[in-house]
């Protein structure tokens, strides 16, 4: 068991040193940034923004995530038993506690050029679905684990595009609160790691294919931005960032499979 943990902690370890890159790579390039401030600026143009937006994004509140936390702690406590459950709510717990320090009180966006709005990194929203996802991921039978990372990735690909679609975030503020939300998950997983032996239905098959999928995207996303940039059009500018976003949330759901289960 001592060399299965151990594989595990690496993992983690390789999970936590990556999905921070990607957080602070978002911050430094979309936040600090002059530039990537005014990429994003163009993309928020593009954006049709609405107060009122279908589910799921319209079904975030206090109420509603205290509820699912609680459903969530529920399984994990029937399945896995009380220090899973007591687990998972005290990571989500942090986890959300460090979206809003970060965003209003620890990490400033400087005012790079006119344009330039409140700061919004990372989405407090896309923390709170990522947060949803990896608890429930963890809280289900091992043998249901992929299954559910393939609706946890389907959830927070509809989730980010939203979040860029009606104009409630910058590409970096969700590319920021999907970091945080695996990182979160994964330094608990580097603490006490999953002790399960047992592997998922479609482990092999849906590791791999989020792995592909993901990165497919995100090139995908990069080239048409750069043809989008060369050409000043927001519109495709928008459509980038959303398959970006897209392509890491399949990533993201790959990585909280992983840790969840562990190396096979």
């Amino acid at each position: 068991m001592s060399g299965l943990a151990s594989g595990r902690r690496i993992r983690a370890v390789w999970s936590i040193v990556f999905w921070i890159a990607v957080g602070v790579g978002s911050y430094v390039l979309g936040v600090q940034s002059a530039l990537g401030q005014q990429a994003e600026a163009s993309v928020l143009d593009a954006a049709r923004f609405t107060t009122d937006p279908p589910a799921p994004l319209n079904l975030v509140s206090i109420p509603t995530v205290g509820i699912a936390l609680l459903v969530i702690g529920l399984v994990a406590l029937g399945v896995h038993g009380i220090r899973r459950a007591l687990g998972l709510l005290v990571v989500s717990a942090a986890a959300l506690v460090a979206s809003q320090l970060l965003k209003l009180q620890l990490l400033p966006r400087p005012e790079l050029f006119e344009l330039d709005a409140p700061n919004t990194f990372p989405s407090g929203h896309m923390t709170v679905f990522t947060v949803l996802v990896a608890a429930i991921v963890w809280a289900v039978p091992t043998s249901a684990r992929a299954l559910v990372a393939v609706a946890g990735a389907a959830l927070l690909a509809a989730v980010g595009w939203q979040l860029l679609a009606y104009g409630w975030h910058r590409p970096s503020d969700v590319l920021g609160a999907i970091a945080l939300g695996v990182v979160a998950f994964a330094v608990a997983t580097l603490i006490k790691p999953a002790t399960s032996r047992s592997t998922p239905a479609l482990y092999r098959t849906v590791r791999a294919g989020f792995g592909m999928l993901g990165w497919i995207l995100v090139a995908g996303s990069l080239a048409l931005a750069a043809f989008a940039a060369a050409q000043s059009n927001q519109d495709l500018l928008l459509d980038a960032g959303q398959f970006g976003i897209i392509g890491a949330s399949v990533l993201a759901a790959r990585s909280l499979l992983v840790l969840s289960t562990g190396p096979r």
